[in-house]
């Protein structure tokens, strides 16, 4: 085991950790204090660290932005729309599955648009920020290093436990947010293009935050039961999600070749 890719791997996360400390700290500062937008400021400070840590490791090894798909062109245009689409019609087809095995059905709710706009804000910078932290540099070194598998595996792991931290429910930790970091890491790992990922998990963040699956200023329609859900039913719903995203993120390993070496 090389010592020193270990030694980058441990600096970038601790220097990533401190990016966080900082992001939490002016969420704390600001809180309220911004209006619609104070959760969106901190998120977009923290997008702009990560992005500044992923450039500067990347410079020292010879190398920009474009490694990870960082660049003003059409092509990458179309790949971040491509995943906003993808990733809406993911957790689409997540509500059309919890539908038909579900008693749930989705009722209109009042839509504020300046709220709307503040978390709409906060989903893309704070999923900039996630992307660049878990499936950026960090990402290309792990999968050089180690192989594209250790990659997958490190940063979806990662990813989850700062969910967990943050008070998300084990079980949906589990069913949710580790089957869709692994679906991330899958598609980053094949593509190596942060604009395609990042795509993915606005649309998936914003669809889920649309349809109240994740209730904030975005929540257009939120769910309802014919009678409150039962362990049998909410255990059935996290499975239904977890099977859908496994399912895809293992088409998207299997269909990539399994490389473990980057693009760039």
């Amino acid at each position: 085991m090389s010592v020193r890719p270990l030694a980058k791997t441990l600096l970038f996360l601790a220097l990533a950790a401190l990016a966080v400390l900082g992001y939490l700290f002016l969420l704390n500062v600001l809180s309220g204090q911004l209006g619609v937008f104070s959760t969106a400021v901190p998120a977009l400070i923290l997008a702009l660290a990560t992005l500044a840590l992923n450039w500067r490791f990347l410079r020292s090894e010879g190398k920009s932005l474009i490694a990870i798909g960082l660049e003003i062109s059409p092509f990458r245009a179309t790949q971040a729309a491509l995943g906003i689409i993808a990733g809406a019609a993911l957790v689409g087809v997540w509500m059309l599955a919890l539908g038909g095995f579900t008693s749930v059905v989705w009722r209109v709710v009042p839509l504020s648009f300046a709220a709307a706009a503040g978390a709409f804000t906060f989903i893309v910078a704070n999923n900039l920020a996630e992307e660049l932290a878990y499936r950026g540099y960090l990402f290309i070194l792990l999968a050089r290093t180690y192989g594209t598998a250790v990659a997958v595996a490190v940063t979806s792991v990662l990813f989850t436990l700062l969910h967990f931290q943050a008070g998300v429910p084990l079980p949906n930790v589990v069913a949710g947010v580790l089957t869709s970091a692994l679906l991330y890491a899958a598609v980053f790992g094949r593509w190596r293009s942060v604009p395609l990922v990042l795509g993915l998990h606005v649309g998936m963040n914003f669809m889920q935050e649309l349809g109240g699956l994740r209730r904030s200023g975005l929540t257009a329609f939120a769910p309802a039961y014919e009678h409150v859900a039962s362990a049998i039913e909410s255990s059935k719903m996290l499975f239904i999600v977890a099977s859908i995203n496994v399912a895809l993120a293992m088409v998207v390993w299997l269909t990539a070749g399994n490389r473990t070496t980057p693009a760039a």
